[in-house]
């Protein structure tokens, strides 16, 4: 295996740590515990010890010192020993996959051992804290949870009801509201999708319908609009998805065609970057590149379906066997990484790659002419925005999941900063690190294996992860410092539930990340789930308005365990007070 280190990695790992020693002198100086100091002074003290080895990394790879400014919002201790937790058990995966996969010969010389060590007695140490304060401010009696939590200082509003499974908003160049019905949700069966425009009495007018579901991104260019249409369950099965363009007359045509949105994942947000290109993405197939059982979706619609790489990938062969659903009679089926289901692999096959596969951001010229592709290695880039910054390509990227015949444990959501040609790790790297981790390894279930002989380098670590489980749909950046930070992102967190445990109900949120520091807070949250009555259930699109001082959401409505219930999605606005 070649030795590397991904692009910006010991950057990112060095400006988190520098944050973390300030987060680790606030817990030290509201210790409410003076039998605590000795440990707290400890963990501060390994601290400072791992910014001098990373210093030393950096110094050698000629990177400078960072200075960040830490947003500090605790009050309670225990959210600050969480953040550290959460931060410092992400980079202590980081550590390790520099000795297990990324420079297992040279991390040793470069300290990285010494470092690892260090790390793994601060993440003991902040979870046996984490559990002593969890019990020590446990509210002695249960409370009636609100139906909502919105940060102070803001007002959220209803604006609109009576939508069916909407996915995706935007504003056209007047500023009116536009909302998509996608005309499909897990657990229905394929049908149209539609675009609405929100009136002044909170009514929709119907601007144009007969999309095949799901409907997953709409955009206006110069008159017109873009709309990205899954066409799930419609021949042929080699590729489903659209693009396609309405003029202000009606008429319609389909751009790109024949885009792999037949399985799991399809399109997501559709966007023109600033220069003047349409750029959309196609999530993957399948859960982790083997169709298993997990794919009914596949299995009843397009039997053939499944992953297709943007590049030529050598297998290692290694192959997975279930129970045959397709079979007439009991039997068992074999299916190897990149085939259709019951097609096993062999070492050494060469899966070529395609123009149209999975797991790809495209653009393409508005009127679709010159499709290409910007990058790969995604699993399923449901949020896409250029950063009004930097004017970087920022992008969402759902998490794997525990299920099917390769399952992934907690695995995180995460967001990506694009870089033209690279790799972001499908099926081999999740959130930047090797599926070999013990981290990823489902109890009871087939330790994770490589399925490719020398894989593409990794392009970079993700800018911050998020969640695992919290499905975080589409985002936007904020650009006007009267509603908030600027260059801050916050994503609509749909929610999941049912994969594996975690400490609290994943997702049903609206969450700030700071790309700077890499800290994500809470700005919405729906602490009740499904069962909420006054407040959004699960948001699937944040926009701002072209001021950048009013927040649209999109809630999809009741999702269910497979049983959405349709006209329960809901349009909302939240202002700063």
């Amino acid at each position: 295996m070649n030795e590397y280190v991904p692009q910006g990695m010991v950057q990112k790992q060095y400006h988190w740590e520098w944050v973390n020693y300030f987060l680790y002198r606030h817990l030290q100086e509201n210790n409410p515990f003076p039998k605590l100091k000795a440990p707290l002074n400890d963990l501060l003290n390994k601290q400072e010890q791992q910014l001098d080895a990373l210093r030393k990394l950096a110094a050698s790879l000629g990177i400078s010192s960072p200075s960040a400014t830490v947003n500090i919002r605790y009050n309670p201790v225990l959210d600050c020993i969480k953040e550290l937790h959460q931060r410092e058990y992400e980079l202590l995966q980081e550590y390790t996959s520099y000795h297990d996969y990324f420079l297992p010969v040279s991390s040793y010389p470069l300290g990285i051992e010494e470092l690892m060590k260090s790390q793994l007695a601060q993440v003991n140490t902040l979870t046996e804290l984490k559990a002593a304060f969890g019990q020590l401010f446990k509210p002695q009696h249960e409370t009636q949870k609100p139906d909502y939590i919105l940060e102070k200082g803001y007002r959220l509003t209803r604006i609109a009801t009576g939508l069916t499974f909407p996915t995706v908003m935007t504003f056209d160049p007047r500023g009116a509201v536009y909302v998509a019905e996608a005309g499909f949700a897990y657990g229905t069966e394929p049908g149209m999708g539609r675009v609405l425009r929100l009136e002044s009495d909170g009514s929709f007018t119907e601007i144009a319908s007969g999309f095949g579901g799901p409907v997953t991104g709409i955009a206006w260019h110069h008159g017109d609009l873009y709309v990205a249409s899954g066409n799930l369950g419609e021949k042929p099965a080699d590729g489903c998805g659209e693009i396609i363009r309405v003029s202000p007359d009606g008429t319609r045509q389909t751009i790109v065609s024949g885009l792999r949105t037949c399985g799991d994942h399809f399109t997501g947000d559709i966007l023109f970057g600033p220069d003047g290109k349409l750029y959309f993405s196609v999530g993957t197939a399948t859960n982790s590149a083997v169709v298993g059982l997990d794919n009914m979706l596949i299995l009843k619609h397009h039997p053939q379906f499944h992953d297709v790489p943007a590049r030529d990938l050598e297998l290692i062969g290694t192959n997975f066997i279930t129970r045959d659903p397709l079979s007439d009679q009991p039997g068992a089926a074999v299916t190897g990484a990149y085939h259709a289901f019951g097609a096993p692999s062999k070492e050494g096959d060469i899966v070529r790659g395609r123009l149209l596969a999975n797991g790809i951001i495209y653009r393409c010229n508005p009127d679709g002419s010159h499709l290409q592709i910007v990058a790969d290695g995604f699993r399923n880039t449901f949020g896409l925005r250029f950063s009004p910054m930097n004017g970087k390509l920022i992008v969402t990227d759902h998490g794997a999941d525990p299920r099917g015949s390769r399952q992934i444990r907690l695995d995180w959501d995460k967001i990506w900063e694009v870089t033209p040609g690279g790799w972001y790790g499908f099926p081999e790297l999740f959130s930047g690190l090797p599926v070999t981790l013990p981290h990823f390894h489902a109890a009871e279930q087939a330790k994770p294996a490589f399925l490719i002989r020398n894989h593409p380098p990794l392009a970079a670590q993700p800018l911050a992860r998020l969640q695992p489980h919290s499905a975080s749909m589409k985002f936007d950046i904020c650009a006007n410092a009267d509603f908030g930070s600027p260059g801050e992102l916050y994503v609509a967190q749909f929610g999941e539930s049912g994969f594996e445990k975690t400490e609290e109900l994943p997702g049903f949120k609206v969450v700030t990340v700071n790309l700077d520091t890499g800290q994500i807070s809470n700005f919405l949250t729906n602490p009740l789930g499904e069962s909420t009555k006054q407040g959004p259930i699960r948001p699937i699109d944040v926009k701002f308005n072209a001021e950048g001082n009013e927040l649209y959401l999109v809630d999809f409505g009741l999702m269910g365990k497979h049983n959405p219930t349709p006209g329960t999605g809901s349009l909302w606005k939240i202002v700063k007070i």
